[in-house]
């Protein structure tokens, strides 16, 4: 992986959730006081994919902080790799994490890209009674996924169980058997991308059983929680390229949801990796809200 494609973070901070699971967090800036970015990755990537707008956002913005967070089961965390038990510790973990930074930062925004901003959708509903977020942030949100997508991922769940059924197997609940229906095209045209995400070793190929159960809990959970999110400021960025998210049906979802305070919602010429392609101009839009908010 070329390290002109990964701007190395200042540092890696480890959070231990309340069962003792240990969560690492990439972190570029400073570790306490003003504001920073937190933000979720997606189903199957990891915090790694987010170092060029990471990247981008301190060039903008030397003033705020940008973590992104590993999510159970994924990227720097190797227990239980691909491994989601339950939808409850998912967004404990997330939400315990933000108490955390919100001791340490003056103001904490929560972000998510892809199936990562259904999660934060979900988080920041259930601490909004405690103020602990200032904004919502979601780059290519994933409340509405492509058919083939959809179809696909059920169709080779489907399968895995039907075989493991049929031989009689009890597997692992641990074990990571189930193959995930992404290809790299899903999220980049860019060659150099392509080979970046090809090559991933971080990535996730297979998860187990139970998480294929939980991110469609979560999925369903984050419908629900996009009617609880009041009046908290919500930034939507898409990419008018995706091949993975329908952008248009979701922005209009927003758009309909969010009816308190109605969310800005930007598009971007890029595809579902907006990060990859556009990470300067995706970076202009998140700072600007975020001032627009700290100005107040």
């Amino acid at each position: 992986m070329s390290t002109n494609l990964l701007p190395a973070e200042d540092a890696v901070d480890v959070f231990q959730q309340s069962d003792g699971y240990l969560t690492h967090a990439r972190r570029w800036g400073k570790p306490e006081g003003g504001d920073v970015i937190l933000l979720l990755h997606g189903g199957v990537s990891h915090s790694q994919w987010q170092a060029p707008l990471a990247d981008a956002v301190r060039r903008l913005a030397p003033e705020l902080a940008f973590v992104a967070v590993d999510r159970r089961g994924s990227g720097l965390n190797q227990d239980t790799r691909g491994h989601l038990p339950s939808k409850e510790r998912e967004i404990a973990d997330v939400t315990a994490l933000i108490r955390h930074l919100a001791d340490s930062y003056e103001r904490v925004h929560l972000a998510g890209w892809c199936f990562g901003a259904q999660v934060a959708c979900i988080a920041a509903a259930e601490l909004l009674p405690e103020n602990k977020i200032e904004s919502l942030l979601m780059v290519s949100p994933g409340f509405v996924f492509g058919e083939r997508y959809a179809d696909v991922l059920r169709m080779s769940t489907a399968a895995v169980r039907g075989t493991v059924a049929e031989l009689g197997i009890t597997p692992d609940p641990e074990h990571a058997y189930v193959p995930v229906p992404l290809q790299p095209s899903d999220f980049t045209t860019d060659e150099k991308w392509l080979s970046f995400a090809t090559e991933d070793g971080l990535t996730l190929r297979r998860v187990t059983d139970s998480t294929v159960t939980v991110w469609g809990e979560l999925a369903a959970w984050s419908w629900e929680a996009l009617d609880r999110l009041g009046t908290l400021p919500t930034l939507a960025v898409f990419g008018t390229e995706d091949r993975l998210v329908d952008h248009i049906a979701v922005a209009d979802l927003l758009r309909e949801r969010l009816t308190e305070a109605p969310p800005v919602i930007e598009f971007i010429d890029a595809p579902h990796a907006v990060q990859f392609a556009e990470p300067d101009l995706l970076a202009q839009h998140l700072v600007s809200f975020v001032h627009t908010l700290t100005a107040r």
